[in-house]
């Protein structure tokens, strides 16, 4: 699919497409394959030269960071916008490009656009929901901190911790790549835009820097909640500590005076007194409930 703008195209195409037209485009052929080169990393390698620039980004949904990563490519001249969808597994890719067209197509049209604006705005849609996910994100990472304070912490929290870190590990070098096209366009070496209209590429990568830093503090939060969550796990094990250490400190006493009787010598009067056994046993009563009377009154039980 490709539109005529007031300078130039637009379209978007497969991959498989690409490999039929490229000599067409006079697309260099290393390009084409390029495209569908190892998915392990984000891609965020850019080539450049006075009259092309080209650059593959993976795409992840916000949504499913885990899932499998949609792809595109980017041919941008003066002349030319061309969107190369290599793996779109949701159908975004399509619709964003759709959006984007919809934009133009309802307001002056599309032909009276150009090609480096609309990149910008296909750019700009790529990022259109993700302060609000970010926002989410943060507002959930609240409530779990405030699980750990409340409720008895629990092994599940710490994956749940460790699951979040390695989300935000993925978004962010999902923007790092974004933010390195950005600057390449913004800063235009190659005077291949009109200086006029390259303010969008500015925007948007500033937009995707401060989308970058959100998940950096997002990221730093997490270590704050996994520092919470072990400072919590300590604050439960000295309370079992300390509720053994009382529970010692109380019956020490008794195993004074169990030692002490079951020495047996023939001259302790309590061996043959007729009460011996019931004093003992209310002596030991009279001991534990004065040591447990202390310890309420001092807050330790």
């Amino acid at each position: 699919m490709l539109y005529e703008l007031k300078r130039g195209r637009v379209g978007i195409v497969t991959h498989q497409e690409l490999e039929d037209d490229y000599v067409m485009y006079s697309f260099p052929e290393w390009t084409v394959s390029e495209c569908i080169g190892s998915s392990y990393n984000f891609r965020s390698n850019i080539y450049v030269s006075h009259n092309l620039i080209f650059v593959v980004l993976d795409i992840i949904n916000l949504f499913n960071v885990f899932g499998d990563k949609n792809r595109i490519a980017l041919y941008i001249r003066n002349d030319l916008v061309l969107v190369v969808v290599v793996n779109d597994h949701d159908d975004s890719i399509r619709r964003t490009f759709d959006k984007t067209s919809e934009h133009y197509l309802e307001g002056k049209g599309i032909g009276e656009t150009v090609p480096e604006k609309f990149l910008c705005r296909f750019l700009d849609h790529l990022l259109s929901d993700d302060r609000r996910f970010l926002e989410n994100m943060e507002i959930n990472m609240s409530l779990l901190e405030t699980r750990i304070l409340k409720e008895k912490v629990e092994p599940a929290v710490i994956n749940e911790i460790l699951s979040i870190k390695k989300e935000l590990m993925y978004i962010w070098n999902y923007y790092d790549q974004l933010i390195d096209l950005g600057e390449i366009l913004r800063d235009n070496e190659t005077d291949m835009f009109p200086d006029e209209n390259i303010k969008g590429f500015e925007v948007f990568t500033k937009r995707t820097i401060r989308l970058s830093d959100n998940v950096k503090h997002l990221k730093e939060y997490t270590v704050q909640l996994q520092e919470t969550h072990d400072a919590m796990l300590n604050y439960d094990q000295n309370s079992i500590m300390k509720l053994f250490t009382v529970i010692t400190t109380i019956f020490l006493p008794l195993s004074l005076i169990a030692g002490w009787y079951g020495m047996n010598f023939v001259n302790m009067p309590e061996l043959t007194w007729r009460y011996g056994y019931a004093g003992i046993i209310l002596c030991s009563v009279l001991i534990v409930a004065g040591s447990f009377i202390v310890f309420k009154k001092y807050k330790l039980i």
